[in-house]
């Protein structure tokens, strides 16, 4: 509340209308009513806390304290209070400067990468929680001048996106962590007496005393610590994740993470174990996509080109699609061409991802028969795939036809270059007699594209536009 009237006067007469700091006098000065320790620091309105002060005095003093000499009468509650508020200021001051290095470490090696020249140059985004993120690397122990290689491998990687090369650097950084870990656990001599021998056949009891042991061991090589209620804490969560239905190997295996983020929540450490999963379950469907398509065609794909594949992936992730399935359907989509995930996919992930599987089977057919045949082995241009698909799509809308003469036309058309299929109507073919084809060897019998795709349909003797292109060979 602020200061009465009268109490100004009576502070005023109590020091003679003269300032306590400089002797000055009215009135050749201005006089203040000035609190010796400051509200922001604690202090209070009451006259043991108020002074005379001059209006240069009080200016130039601001939030700052003054020495116990010049206000000798002031209460020495209120200046032990002011002395062990500038001491705690003092302390944190010590303990952000050297976050406030480690961060500006990273920030200047990565506002070093930017796009563009002079005035119109950007360097690429932050995340919100890029601080955060940078202060569990520095706790993790990984040493600021590593950064400028994680940096420079990052965007040098023109196949990651700029919204991406974070997450990037945050994954190899985890990979120079694991590598300190476990340079550091070499030079460590197993103590016999940190050693808890368990007497014990219960799974649950045992999951959780490795685990915390783990937990412990690694929080001690980044951290100091972990105190008794830290390790209660985890053995607590620990059991609580089991109960909800979290596996003991699944705990084992979040214990580092609890450390490397500073948390004695093994939930948190099992959110973290997750997180990092998805992260490099995505990157390598993206990193195989990548190399199978640079073996496919000599050069790396396009820059649309992975960012279609990306959404593809992510649509199957979010899903609820386990990374193996993904990651393989990825490296034939990168062999074949094209950002369609479809080989190896069940019938419900088709119908997350839209996919038609013999369609785009008879397209992948089509497509390497034309590469195989290419005098420069180049493969078809995407106006003529939308013509085949095109074409594709209006046999699977109208009349039944057989499986093995749909992809008997499109080897055909590859062969002849062209994005028609000439595909006989089930009656008519069975007056002619088959037409032999030659395949090229990838679709011969054994051959790596010769399986057809996951569906649960393929029994039905025929498709009549229901939302498949065609039905397997008739037994009759």
């Amino acid at each position: 509340m602020p200061v009465s009237k009268r109490l100004r006067y009576e502070i005023l007469r109590r020091d003679n209308h003269t300032c306590r700091y400089c002797g000055a006098t009215a009135p050749a000065v201005p006089l203040r009513i000035d609190h010796v320790v400051p509200v922001a620091l604690g202090g209070t309105d009451t006259a043991d806390n108020l002074v005379t002060s001059c209006e240069p005095c009080n200016n130039g003093k601001s939030s700052s304290t003054v020495g116990a000499d010049l206000v000798a009468d002031v209460a020495e509650d209120a200046m032990r209070w002011a002395a062990a508020m500038q001491r705690a200021a003092d302390n944190l001051l010590e303990q952000e400067r050297p976050k406030q290095e480690y961060r500006q470490a990273f920030l200047a090696q990565w506002n070093a990468w930017g796009r563009g020249e002079g005035a119109a140059r950007l360097t690429f985004p932050l995340p919100a929680g890029w601080k955060a993120s940078i202060e569990r690397f520095r706790t993790a122990g990984l040493p600021s001048w590593v950064w400028e290689e994680i940096v420079d491998t990052s965007m040098g990687y023109e196949s990651v996106k700029a919204e991406n090369k974070f997450k990037y650097c945050c994954g190899i950084a985890w990979n120079q962590i694991h590598a300190l870990q476990a340079e550091a656990r070499s030079h460590l001599t197993p103590a016999s007496s940190n050693v808890t021998r368990l007497d014990t056949e219960d799974p649950e009891a045992l999951a959780v005393e490795a685990a915390h042991l783990l937990w412990g061991q690694e929080w001690a090589t980044v951290l100091a610590g972990p105190t008794p209620e830290q390790a209660a804490e985890f053995r607590s969560t620990a059991y609580e994740a089991l109960a909800s239905g979290r596996t003991p190997a699944e705990l084992v295996q979040a214990a580092e993470y609890g450390a490397w983020f500073a948390t004695a929540d093994a939930r948190q450490a099992l959110q973290h174990l997750e997180d990092q999963r998805t992260f490099i379950d995505r990157y390598v469907a993206h990193s195989v996509f990548e190399h199978a398509w640079y073996f496919s065609h000599g050069e790396a794909p396009p820059k649309e080109v992975l960012e279609t594949l990306w959404l593809n992936c992510t649509q199957l992730y979010e899903a609820g699609a386990h990374p193996v399935p993904v990651i393989l359907a990825a490296a034939a989509a990168g062999l074949g061409d094209t950002t369609d995930l479809y080989v190896g996919l069940s019938a419900e992930q088709h119908e997350i991802t839209g996919s038609h599987p013999r369609l785009l089977h008879a397209e992948d057919i089509w497509a390497h028969t034309w590469k195989k045949t290419s005098p420069d082995f180049t493969w078809p241009t995407a106006e003529e795939r939308t013509e085949l698909r095109a074409h594709l799509e209006q046999l699977r809308q109208s009349a039944s036809y057989n499986t093995l003469d749909v992809y008997t036309a499109a080897a055909k058309a590859g062969l002849a270059h062209a994005t028609a299929l000439d595909v006989p109507h089930p009656h008519d073919a069975a007056e002619q007699p088959p037409t032999p084809v030659r395949l090229p060897p990838e679709f011969a019998p054994g051959g790596s594209l010769a399986r057809m795709p996951a569906d649960d349909d393929q029994a039905a003797p025929r498709l009549t536009g229901d939302g498949r292109v065609c039905a397997p060979a008739s037994s009759d």
